[in-house]
């Protein structure tokens, strides 16, 4: 829980907008250096604003919930929103390019300024979430991430030509699909280090290392201008 991943901006949307939003209860989940900071901030809103210490996307605890609000446009393509969408959540999110690849399921709500903050959350508040399709399910995975990624790198057209299989490079290629987590887990982490590649992942330009604003927020060296 820092300021930088959209609580700061969250925040901000429910202070300005408290009478519109009248009624509506957050809950905030995040455990991190800014904790304290935000924790005091939403005590003084009127809104019920509740802060918890960060849980795994995975605990039974987030299984009740049906909206999802992520302001948050500084990540690259941010996984909690990704697992917000792929358990059937509905996802408000800002119109940003880092939530582009977001807009293609039908429980994802954009919005590009306060007042369409919240529209999006009133009508999220109302509606019940689409069932996800085994396709769009896909799209979420690791798999498909993974897919993608050698798309762009054209790797997949190395990987498109079948060998003559021998005893031994199937006993490989088995033992390399009972790993395919593992591997894709460890493309997307090589990939998202590299400028290009992280691009190629929907990253904003120039995203790769912190900005100005970020490294006083986070206590890092102000990077020399080039």
């Amino acid at each position: 829980m820092v300021w930088s991943k959209g609580f700061k901006e969250l925040i901000k949307l429910l202070q300005d907008n408290q009478k519109e939003l009248i009624g509506l209860e957050v809950d905030l989940y995040g455990s991190g250096e800014d904790s304290d900071q935000v924790q005091a901030a939403a005590k003084k809103l009127d809104l019920v604003v509740r802060v918890y210490p960060g849980r795994d996307h995975a605990d039974p605890v987030f299984h009740d919930y049906k909206v999802f609000l992520n302001p948050s446009t500084t990540d690259v393509v941010c996984t909690t929103t990704a697992e917000a969408l792929a358990m059937g959540k509905i996802v408000v999110c800002a119109n940003h390019p880092s939530n582009d690849f977001f807009k293609q399921f039908p429980n994802c709500r954009t919005y590009d300024n306060s007042n369409g903050f919240v529209e999006a959350t009133r009508k999220a508040l109302t509606e019940e979430p689409a069932e996800l399709t085994g396709a769009q399910r896909h799209e979420l995975s690791w798999e498909a991430a993974t897919e993608r990624f050698l798309r762009v790198a054209d790797l997949d057209q190395v990987s498109a030509r079948k060998p003559a299989i021998s005893p031994l490079k199937s006993f490989a290629s088995i033992s390399l699909s009972t790993r395919m987590e593992d591997v894709s887990a460890y493309l997307h982490h090589v990939a998202l280090g590299f400028e290009t590649s992280r691009r190629a992942f929907g990253a904003i330009p120039g995203s790769l290392q912190p900005d100005e604003e970020q490294c006083k927020e986070l206590g890092l060296a102000i990077p020399a201008a080039t």
